[in-house]
């Protein structure tokens, strides 16, 4: 009878044994299963990239739905999340909620972005129209979209809507600076208000690089207007 009550004890403790492994092994899977995610809304589709959805196109996320995007006349549905989720078309701007024509006067074009206008080359932008560009004698048409629209030709500067001609002294030649006198002096001379004075070189020196002054040949240095020995 002991014998039999010993072997009953091991029975019963390696059931025990056995109950609490079952337990365990329930636990983990338990916890492995997958929490039951909420469910998509209707014209939604799933994220390309990680978990969730994203609403369709002409649709926005509104809480957990996705509501139609209203799209007005003459405009397309943009993709974006944010924001209203349509873009007018070229040529048409917002206004209020919906897209306007945007009128485009006479010699005139839409821009790149298709929202603006601009004059066409030989006319001005007065208000909402564009006026011809006056072009005053000896002045030409330029490309440019600042300014009045011409320049003057070369040999000539702009004086209020007219080009006058630039006097050019002796020994002098005219560049093609838009700012200054409209003129510069030849190589070994130098500006002196309106004319152009020769530079004179002391003994022992040679002209800059400028071409507009002077500086002594080595090994001499220069002491006030003359270059002496060192």
């Amino acid at each position: 009878m002991t014998y039999s009550l010993a072997a009953l004890r091991r029975w019963m403790r390696r059931l025990a044994a056995a109950g609490s492994s079952l337990v365990l092994v329930a636990g983990a899977a338990a916890a492995q299963m997958p929490v039951s995610a909420t469910p998509a809304p209707e014209n939604s589709s799933a994220r390309a990239y990680g978990s969730g959805w994203t609403c369709d196109a002409g649709f926005r996320e509104t809480g957990q739905e996705c509501t139609a995007i209203t799209l007005p006349e003459n405009a397309y549905f943009s993709g974006g999340s944010y924001g209203s989720g349509w873009e007018c078309h070229y040529g048409y701007r917002r206004e209020a909620a919906g897209c306007a024509l945007i009128p485009v006067p006479d010699h005139a074009f839409l821009d790149s972005s298709g929202t603006r206008w601009q004059c066409e080359r030989g006319y001005v932008q007065a208000g909402n129209l564009c006026a011809p560009v006056k072009v005053p004698e000896n002045g030409y048409l330029t490309s440019s979209s600042h300014g009045g629209g011409w320049a003057c030709e070369r040999g000539y500067r702009v004086r209020g809507e007219t080009c006058v001609a630039i006097a050019l002294p002796a020994n002098a030649y005219l560049t093609n600076s838009g700012s200054g006198t409209g003129w510069t002096c030849d190589r070994g001379y130098r500006v002196r208000g309106d004319i152009c004075e020769k530079v004179e070189l002391p003994e022992f020196s040679h002209l800059n690089s400028s071409g507009d002054g002077w500086q002594c040949n080595r090994p001499y240095r220069q002491a006030g207007a003359r270059c002496i020995a060192p």
